[in-house]
C-alpha cells in the first residue's frame, strides 16, 4: 500500500476542487525524487514531472456529480 502525507492529499484535493473538470473520475500521477538524498532534504511526492523525479504511483479521485467535492478512492496509508 502506498503512503502519502495527509497535508499533501488535502492540498491536492483542494486543487482538484478548483479545477474545471467535467467528469466524475480523475486520475493523478505522482512522482518522487530520483535520488534518495533529495528525499532526506524534505522533498516528497509531487504531481509535477521533472528531470529529477520518477513515477511513483497513480491516485484515483471521484465525485458524485460535477458540482460535488472530490474524494480519494485509491487505498492509501496516510502519514503526518
Amino acid at each position: 500500500m502506498h503512503s502519502i502525507s495527509l497535508r499533501f492529499s488535502k492540498e491536492l484535493t483542494q486543487r482538484l476542487n478548483q479545477m474545471r473538470i467535467r467528469s466524475t473520475r480523475y486520475k493523478v500521477a505522482l512522482y518522487k525524487p530520483i535520488h534518495q538524498d533529495q528525499q532526506a532534504e524534505g522533498a516528497s511526492l509531487t504531481e509535477v514531472k521533472t528531470e529529477n523525479t520518477e513515477f511513483a504511483f497513480n491516485i484515483m479521485f471521484e465525485r458524485n456529480n460535477p458540482e460535488s467535492e472530490w474524494r480519494i478512492v485509491t487505498p492509501l496509508k496516510f502519514t503526518d
